[in-house]
This record gives structure tokens, C-alpha cells and sequence, in this order.
């Protein structure tokens, strides 16, 4: 179990900084590089705000689990429940690959309106594949 609440520290500690990093680095940004166009602009700051609300309430509930034993037991047999885990890992799967479907389908439409996209899809379908190749690997290695 303290290996457990290790693994929720370190977690604790990652949602923290991140929602502390993640506004820091938007404001400096935005200061350094002025965006005029509100569509743009609105978007970012929404996009920022999401990940930083989402990060501050994942920082606080493992927070309050690390404070109350009973709590903690309990999410530790969410997380380490092999039917839970088996179904976790069936979704990342399927739901990569048909990310990674849709992104490809959406990269020959976008062959007809604009080369900047194209190009914007393609590296981020590279990028998910490298990062794929990356953890196989990794896995293969650990596990």
C-alpha cells in the first residue's frame, strides 16, 4: 500500500505543477506574442482553463485521498481491479486506433482545402505513432 501512496504523491505532485505551469507559460506567451484574433485567443485561453480546472480537481482528490486511509484503500482497488484494468486498456487501445483512423480519413479530406493542415495532420499522426513505437517498446522491455 506505501507503494501505492507513493505512485498518488508523485501524481499529486505532476497535477500540481502542471496546473501551476500551465497558466504561467500561457500568460507568458500571450505577453510575448499578442494574439489579435478573439477566435484564436478565446480558444487557447479556454483550452488552458479546461486543463488547469481538470488538473487542480484531480490535485485535490488525490489530495483528500492521501488524507483518509479508508479512501485511499478504496482506490486502490479501483486502479489495481483486473476487470477495471482490463477494461481501461481495451478502451486506450480501440480508441487509439480509431483516433488515429479518423485523423488519417481527416488528412485525405483535408488534401482538398488546405496543404497547412495536411501537413499538421500527418505530424501529429507521426507523433502518435512514435509515440506508440516509443511505449511498445518500453513495455516490451519492462514487462
Amino acid at each position: 500500500m506505501e507503494k501505492f501512496r507513493k505512485q498518488i504523491k508523485i501524481k499529486l505532485v505532476m497535477y500540481i505543477v502542471f496546473a501551476v505551469l500551465m497558466p504561467v507559460v500561457y500568460m507568458t506567451i500571450s505577453f510575448i506574442y499578442p494574439d489579435n484574433d478573439t477566435f484564436s485567443a478565446g480558444y487557447s485561453s479556454g483550452f488552458c482553463s479546461g486543463f488547469t480546472l481538470v488538473s487542480v480537481v484531480f490535485a485535490v482528490r488525490y489530495a483528500v485521498v492521501l488524507k483518509d486511509p479508508e479512501k485511499l484503500k478504496k482506490l486502490y482497488v479501483l486502479e489495481t481491479d483486473e476487470r477495471s484494468r482490463l477494461i481501461r486498456e481495451k478502451t486506450a487501445s480501440g480508441s487509439f486506433v480509431i483516433t488515429v483512423f479518423i485523423l488519417g480519413f481527416a488528412t485525405v479530406i483535408a488534401t482538398f482545402f488546405s496543404d497547412t493542415v495536411v501537413c499538421v495532420l500527418a505530424a501529429v499522426i507521426g507523433v502518435m505513432a512514435l509515440t506508440k513505437m516509443s511505449l511498445k517498446f518500453y513495455y516490451d522491455r519492462k514487462y
